[in-house]
C-alpha cells in the first residue's frame, strides 16, 4: 500500500513539472547558454539544464529575502525531455546579497544569488574546476 501511495505521489509530481517545464513557452526563460548568467524576477520561471539534469526554478521576494523554488529531473533521450518519475523539488530562503550553491554529481555547480532588494536573483551554472567565492 505505501509503494502504491508513493508511486501516485511520484506520478503527481512528475505531471506537475511537466506540466511547469511545458510552460516555457508561455512566459518562461529558456537559457539559451548555459555558460552565461541567468536574470530572475519575482514569479518568472527560468528552465535550464545543468549537465544531466534539467532545472526549472522560480521565487517569491519576502522581507529582504528570496524564497527559491527549484524542480530538478533528470533528462532521459535525445529529444531533451525529462523523465518526471525522477524529479526533485526544493525550497530554500536565500537572504538579500547571500548566494545559495546546488553542487550536482558531475561536479557542476549552480550559484543562486538574492540582489539588493530582493527583486531579482541571478542563476549562474558552475563548471568543475572553477573556485567559487566565499559566501559572506
Amino acid at each position: 500500500m505505501l509503494l502504491r501511495k508513493r508511486t501516485i505521489l511520484a506520478i503527481a509530481f512528475a505531471g506537475a513539472f511537466t506540466g511547469v517545464s511545458t510552460m516555457a513557452g508561455y512566459g518562461m526563460t529558456r537559457a539559451a547558454d548555459p555558460t552565461s548568467a541567468l536574470t530572475m524576477k519575482p514569479l518568472q520561471g527560468v528552465s535550464f539544464d545543468i549537465g544531466t539534469k534539467r532545472a526549472v526554478s522560480y521565487f517569491l521576494s519576502d522581507d529582504e529575502e528570496c524564497k527559491l523554488t527549484l524542480m530538478l529531473a533528470e533528462l532521459v533521450n535525445d529529444d531533451d525531455e525529462a523523465n518526471g518519475l525522477a524529479a526533485a523539488r526544493m525550497t530554500v530562503a536565500v537572504e538579500v546579497g547571500k548566494v545559495a550553491h546546488l553542487d550536482t554529481d558531475e561536479g557542476k555547480s549552480v550559484e543562486f544569488k538574492c540582489q539588493p532588494g530582493g527583486q531579482e536573483m541571478s542563476i549562474e551554472v558552475i563548471e568543475p574546476g572553477r573556485i567559487l567565492a566565499p559566501s559572506r
